[in-house]
């Protein structure tokens, strides 16, 4: 407390200056009190200076100090010679001992709708959001702050840190708590009564000297590596769009490694993450190397078919697409299904109703691999595109191999277009080799039918001969009317 007149004076003046915007670092303010004639020591009014300088300049860092968050003080700020406890933020700079995670709350916005006409429901929500993360966050020596709405940053000095009160944010949004360990607390307190069972997905980037952060002049914080973290979220959201999900960085990874080996946390003692190796992403003219965190012990299973997704990563980096590709794409669908849990969804193809398990799809996998192997190529590439197809209408196939197996199918189907067309041509020159001269003569015509049969096909259309065509339109339009419902969605559902 300031106890004497010139010391609230002097406060008063400097918090008008701090008002107004006239100091732009706390050394300025330091340097400016030093030109003052002053009859009394200032130390105690710069310490209070200091607090509201925070308030006005760091945003949500203001919460940092030196007692409270040793290791992020000593990452992001500049401490002064004087005071010790106070300082400047570090605006731009690349630290491999800075972490951010991304969280994004699903339904929030369904949330906020249906309870438009209760306001102490969302007064408890907009509590949480803003006091009960911050509370998460510090248990963890790390800050937490709402952003946009849905959106959580999270900053922490170490992996660890930031792996933590990720999950913890998570846990404390699941009614059930998705780690059921103490390792990992999560109390909703008295928010359980109002607050749904919330999902969330998240991205954790840091551990990287190259990775920039900066600290704009309001507190904000911006750059790379909160753009890495971002797009990370956003594609746990596209993996996982109904459940919560953690992506991150394979250099968090690594930085999580280092740091239990010289303090084991109960996370890595009691072995309750699994590191599922994704491969690589790409945005903006770059790649990062990526993991999601296994921490639901349901989805352990899917380690054992991760080596089969690093060898196709690997061939797929390599280009081999003339034999590897094919044949790792669908080693992996064989061993997905192997180890997944069973399921029987009812789909319809060609209007044929069939039941498709993951027996079905490894069967499926199987035949199209011995399509390859006989060089029956455009069968081998049908079977895959029906096997991408099928899984990608069955909710609980690993979306990351669906994700792979769509691409690569894509990619496969274009090639067996263009090595049909090729063997056509090569049919025609070697004709007289291939075919009798009676099958050569019914061959010849036979593709001269078929392209008057398209000419004459399109000609008939046109044809008035037709009927009211307008009448069959508008009839077909309302037989599948319910086909036909459309509604646009802008990001999460």
């Amino acid at each position: 407390m300031l106890s004497s007149t010139p010391e609230l004076k002097l406060f008063y003046h400097l918090s008008e200056k701090l008002m107004a915007g006239e100091f732009q670092t706390f050394s300025a303010l330091i340097d400016y009190v030093g030109t003052l004639k002053l009859s009394f020591k200032p130390e105690a009014v710069i310490e209070r200076s200091f607090s509201l300088f925070k308030d006005l300049r760091w945003g949500f860092l203001k919460e940092l100090s030196r007692s409270g968050y040793g290791k992020l003080w000593k990452e992001l700020i500049i401490a002064h010679g004087q005071f010790p406890n106070a300082g400047d933020l570090k605006r731009n700079m690349s630290i491999s001992n800075i972490y951010i995670a991304m969280l994004d709350i699903h339904g929030y916005t369904r949330f906020c709708q249906e309870s438009k006409s209760n306001l102490s429901r969302l007064r408890k929500l907009d509590d949480f959001l803003h006091e009960g993360i911050r509370k998460i966050a510090c248990g963890n020596s790390a800050l937490a702050n709402r952003e946009r709405g849905d959106e959580i940053v999270v900053v922490a000095s170490s992996a660890t840190d930031c792996i933590k009160t990720t999950l913890e944010i998570i846990n404390t949004f699941s009614k059930q708590g998705v780690v059921k360990d103490q390792a990992v607390s999560g109390t909703r307190s008295d928010y359980s009564i109002v607050l749904p069972d919330f999902k969330v997905t998240a991205g954790i980037a840091g551990g990287n000297l190259t990775t920039p952060l900066i600290i704009t002049e309001s507190g904000l914080l911006s750059g790379f590596l909160l753009n890495t973290a971002a797009r990370l979220q956003t594609l746990a959201n596209e993996l996982s769009p109904k459940d919560s999900k953690v992506i991150t960085t394979h250099s968090v990874y690594s930085s999580f490694l280092k740091e239990n080996k010289v303090v084991k946390s109960d996370l890595f003692a009691k072995k309750l993450l699994k590191f599922f190796n994704a491969g690589a992403v790409s945005f903006k003219g770059t790649k990062v190397n990526c993991c999601e965190i296994l921490f639901n012990p349901k989805e352990h299973f899917r380690m054992n078919y991760n080596p089969a997704l690093l060898t196709l990563l690997d061939s797929l980096r390599q280009q081999l697409w003339k034999g590897r590709v094919f044949a790792d794409v669908v080693e992996l669908v064989i061993k997905a299904c192997q180890n997944m849990p069973a399921f029987a969804v009812d789909l319809v193809e060609e209007g044929v109703r069939q039941k498709v398990t993951k027996e079905s799809i490894a069967a499926a996998a199987e035949q199209a691999s011995q399509h390859y192997g006989r060089e029956d190529y455009p069968a081998a590439v049908a079977a895959l595109s029906r096997i991408a197809g099928e899984v990608e209408q069955i909710p609980e196939f690993d979306r990351l191999i669906v994700r792979y197996l769509g691409e690569i199918s894509q990619r496969f189907k274009l090639l067996a277009e263009e090595f049909v067309k090729r063997l056509e041509g090569e049919i025609l020159t070697k004709i007289d080799v291939i075919f009798e001269p009676r099958y050569k003569t019914v061959y010849q015509k036979s593709r001269e039918y078929i392209d008057t049969y398209e000419k004459l096909k399109a000609f008939a259309m046109k044809s008035n001969a037709l009927g009211n065509k307008k009448s069959t339109w508008y009839s077909l339009v309302e037989d599948k009317k319910e086909h036909l419902k459309l509604q646009f969605y802008s990001g999460k559902r």
